[in-house]
């Protein structure tokens, strides 16, 4: 009881207010319709709420650039030097963090998906904004994968974990696949590797540990961990720094987490 008591109390901490203006959103591109950029606001709103309980500078503005057809999105990309850099063949959507932009390759027929994709790629801009320009990879991509779960309902903003995502944690660990310790401390090679040869792997673990940490653990520690990694004379791994700030050190940390899923 105590446990969902703590999930509701943490929920709630963060509801989304009217927006302040700190968040400006430079739209180019294909256009959005009235009602989709109310819906990218609302969330981005909702974004802004949890991501100042661990600082933000007063006025933020990113740059979401939408294209409808993918093969204007790539000559888009080639224009402005982006093209060679990325494996944009597997990816519908990137985060650029030197020009502050997010890109949509194609809209698609699924809008709501494609709005979802939207916040996810928003997200990093307000990750980097607390942690710097190089967070932990899962950390980055769990916390977009968070708020890409989002829904604007009559009853408020909800958060969900799909049932495959639910199974494939509880099967990762009967099966004994997830080192949680060599996961967190993961490079952006390690982790991309896992994405790509082991069926999403990496995103469904970091989406599922970012939910715990917003969800089932005190916010103190969540902002205590987020001050860790803005320290940047600190090189100790990224597991050590949760292993400071969580009670009983990381291998409780782990232990909560499995049980969580369990």
């Amino acid at each position: 009881m105590r446990r969902i008591l703590s999930s509701i109390i943490l929920w709630f901490c963060f509801l989304p207010t009217p927006a302040d203006g700190r968040l400006h959103i430079e739209y180019a591109g294909d256009g959005l319709t009235e009602k989709e950029r109310l819906q990218v606001e609302h969330i981005m709103d909702y974004q802004i709420e949890f991501y100042s309980l661990f600082g933000l500078e007063d006025s933020l503005k990113v740059k979401l650039t939408v294209f409808e057809e993918r093969s204007e999105a790539m000559f888009y990309l080639d224009t402005i030097g982006i093209s060679k850099a990325h494996p944009l063949n597997t990816v519908n959507a990137l985060y650029n963090a030197k020009r502050k932009e997010a890109i949509i390759m194609g809209m698609g027929k699924d809008r709501k998906k494609a709005l979802s994709v939207i916040y996810h790629e928003l997200s990093h801009y307000l990750t980097r904004q607390i942690t710097g320009i190089n967070p932990p990879m899962w950390l980055m991509e769990g916390l977009s994968e968070y708020f890409e779960h989002c829904e604007a309902g009559k009853k408020g903003i909800r958060h969900s974990m799909t049932s495959y995502e639910k199974g494939r944690i509880r099967t990762m660990y009967m099966l004994g696949e997830i080192n949680l310790r060599k996961f967190i401390d993961a490079d952006r090679t390690l982790f991309m590797k896992k994405q790509r040869t082991d069926e999403q792997y990496a995103y469904i673990l970091a989406h599922a540990l970012a939910t715990f940490m917003i969800e089932n653990i005190p916010r103190q520690i969540m902002g205590n961990f987020i001050d860790l990694l803005q320290d940047k004379t600190d090189k100790t791994k990224v597991s050590e720094k949760i292993a400071r700030v969580y009670p009983g050190g990381f291998d409780a940390f782990e232990a909560d987490f499995e049980k969580f899923y369990k």
